[in-house]
């Protein structure tokens, strides 16, 4: 039986790494799947040797305070390495992890090395590109631009789709069996409302702060403050109400805290909820969210957004010096153009914010938004990310030196 570690150190990289496992097995019977992740992972099969959720903090100041986590999950990961001798090893986005754990996979191991949504070396720190092209065999990427970025510097990759089409087509799949076998219409948007216990005529604004527990203690409090300004400043929004998207690998109990300290004078107007799936997204009329997948995930439902962001000021000031990209949310990279706000640092004030916010649940601006959103989405490749990399996972099985 061969082997096939994967290492996926974030929420979303893990998620995708559970369907890649869900296409392989399909494929063949003969792999024995380990390495690090989470639930996703988890339930496709693969034995975890370490656990995301250790390593679910973001940035290079931050990252401090979970250090002895973090030492552990290497030494849990090398140990996984050592004694299931994979055949092939699959590294899954979190580049900071992931990069050095490649370098060392390449001088004690046999295996062949993929990586799966690689680093955004095209965003920030460069110098990164030609070790990852040193460390691995093969490059998967997932997003329209990256070819064309990687081939300018003579470095191959496999262009494969974003692995977040083949999860909503699926999903869209699943519900239309479900309406017709009810005999009955609907939609995304009314199955969601339903599950969650929220009125079809009810404005909802999803608050997504961010899978990292750094990232729970910097947004929810400025997302919870842009919520109330919103709520007092748009007569037609008084009734506004909030959901608060949480990652399973942050603490209900710490979010609960946060909104009951901002929210007090509007106890009922915010609910926390489980972020185990992506069908909240689909309940929400508009959403603040952090960079990253998140907004992905929301530019597929075409749901209109502003994405901001806050990060420690001396990280903020490492990162603005090597920075190459003017945008950091995805549908704007994707799009190449700005199409939604963008706030951070010291723009990401809840009056800014609210301000951009209110003219998104309705009228000329929410509609130009949400077509610039349908527009983006569509070079984003077809369904499939999950099989196309899995045929590169074979390919490589059967080249493993003997």
């Amino acid at each position: 039986m061969k082997t096939v570690l994967l290492s996926a150190g974030d929420l979303s990289g893990e998620r995708h790494a559970g369907e890649l496992v869900r296409a392989l097995r399909n494929r063949r019977a003969d792999l024995r799947f380990v390495g690090m992740g989470g639930a996703s992972m988890q339930a496709a099969g693969v034995e975890l040797w370490a656990d995301q959720r250790d390593l679910a903090v973001g940035g290079i100041f931050e990252i401090a305070t979970s250090l002895p986590r973090v030492i552990a999950t290497w030494r849990k990961m090398l140990r996984c390495l050592r004694e299931t001798d994979p055949d092939v090893v699959v590294f899954v986005d979190s580049g900071g992890f992931n990069l050095p754990f490649a370098k060392r996979v390449r001088a004690v191991s046999r295996a062949k090395g993929l990586y799966y949504l690689a680093p955004q070396v095209w965003a920030w720190r460069e110098s990164r590109l030609h070790r990852l092209a040193k460390r691995v065999d093969r490059i998967a990427v997932i997003l329209p631009f990256e070819p064309a970025y990687y081939a300018e510097r003579e470095v191959q990759v496999d262009f494969v789709g974003h692995p977040a089409v083949d999860a909503l087509v699926d999903k869209k799949q699943a519900d239309d069996e479900a309406i017709q076998s009810r005999s009955d219409t609907g939609s995304a948007r009314i199955k969601a409302r339903a599950r969650f216990a929220i009125g079809d005529g009810d404005r909802v604004l999803g608050l997504f702060p961010g899978s990292r527990r750094n990232e729970l203690e910097r947004h929810l409090p400025i997302q919870l403050e842009s919520f109330l300004r919103l709520r007092a400043g748009e007569p037609r929004l008084h009734a506004l109400q909030a959901v608060v998207g949480l990652a399973p690998s942050l603490d209900r109990e710490r979010a609960l805290a946060i909104v009951n300290e901002v929210c007090a004078a509007v106890p009922k107007a915010v609910r926390v909820l489980s972020m185990e799936d992506n069908a909240l997204l689909n309940a929400c009329d508009v959403a603040l969210a952090k960079p990253g997948t998140i907004t992905v995930e929301l530019m597929l439902r075409a749901i209109p957004m502003v994405v901001i962001g806050r990060i420690n000021r001396a990280t903020a000031m490492i990162a603005r010096r090597s920075l190459q990209i003017v945008w950091l949310s995805m549908p704007n990279l994707i799009a190449q153009e700005e199409i939604v706000p963008e706030l951070f640092q010291k723009a990401a004030t809840p009056d800014r914010i609210a301000d951009e916010l209110a003219p998104l649940f309705e009228g000329e601006i929410r509609d130009r938004q949400i077509k610039a959103l349908q527009l983006a989405s569509r070079s984003l490749g077809a369904p499939g990310a999950a099989n196309r990399t899995a045929a590169i996972v074979e390919e490589l099985l059967g080249t493993r030196p003997a």
